[in-house]
């Protein structure tokens, strides 16, 4: 199967239009095999691939989640692999969230945030756990996947029941990341913000429900946020554009 796929994506990007056009019909064939996902994640991981064939193979496997992952998903058209293959996507994609490629770790973010709309907490019961580790212990280019996960997973997956067991673990992350400004770019660490303000927004809806929220899991905490909001505000690089336009980009988000 994995040849019979590396094959046909090699084929669908040949200048030959009739070699493109029998390797897309061939495409559609294969897709039905619950081994397809399988062959999509390792060639999309293969580093002794071409960026564009595992490229290729990261733009399937997103189209091949939103399509035939769930029967919940609205463009549901099937047919829906078995528990057995999407276990084995689940565990492979997490490794794409540190591949040494930004388009590629950003495919597999996109992938695993996806996959996480549909099977978190059921069926992927471990990946928040996961996700914190690669945080702690990662290095700098799976830190930025992670948080190119969490950003979409606290926008449009955890609930306001869920979040007060996910803050007191991913907070002090976020906040340690923000900080360390000679290890993380800033576009990393503004997501950092980013992820904290959907947050905090998610605390506040639910103030008038549940007021012992905000107290527990936001009052302790915020003074050393708005400290390192501060600091990061005051701070200007005028001699270097690339810099300066990053800090602009994080001091942005810190003020919306």
């Amino acid at each position: 199967m994995d040849q019979a796929v590396f094959q046909t994506l090699t084929d669908t990007l040949s200048a030959d239009i009739n070699v493109r056009m029998t390797a897309e019909l061939r495409l559609k064939e294969l897709q039905g095999n619950p081994e397809f996902p399988i062959s999509l994640v390792k060639l999309a991981l293969a580093q002794e691939c071409s960026i564009s064939q595992r490229h290729l193979a990261a733009v399937l496997l997103k189209s091949y989640v939103d399509s035939q992952w769930s029967e919940k998903s609205s463009k549901f058209r099937g047919p829906e692999p078995p528990a057995e293959t999407k276990a084995v996507v689940r565990d492979m994609v997490l490794k794409g969230l540190s591949d040494p490629t930004p388009r590629i770790r950003s495919s597999c973010a996109y992938v695993v945030s996806k996959i996480a709309h549909h099977d978190w907490p059921e069926s992927w019961t471990n990946l928040l756990d996961v996700l914190v580790h690669h945080l702690k212990n990662g290095s700098t280019d799976e830190v930025h996947g992670t948080m190119r996960v969490l950003a979409e997973f606290v926008n449009k997956d955890i609930t306001h029941l869920q979040l007060p067991l996910i803050a007191p673990v991913l907070f002090p992350e976020l906040l340690r990341i923000l900080m360390s400004d000679q290890v993380y770019s800033h576009a990393t660490r503004s997501r950092c913000v980013s992820i904290f303000s959907s947050a905090v927004e998610m605390l506040y809806t639910i103030k008038e429900e549940h007021p012992e929220a905000v107290k527990i899991y936001l009052n302790p905490i915020f003074s050393s946020w708005m400290d390192v909001f501060l600091v990061i505000l005051n701070k200007r690089t005028a001699d270097n554009a690339e810099v300066e336009v990053g800090e602009w980009g994080l001091k942005t988000e810190i003020l919306k």
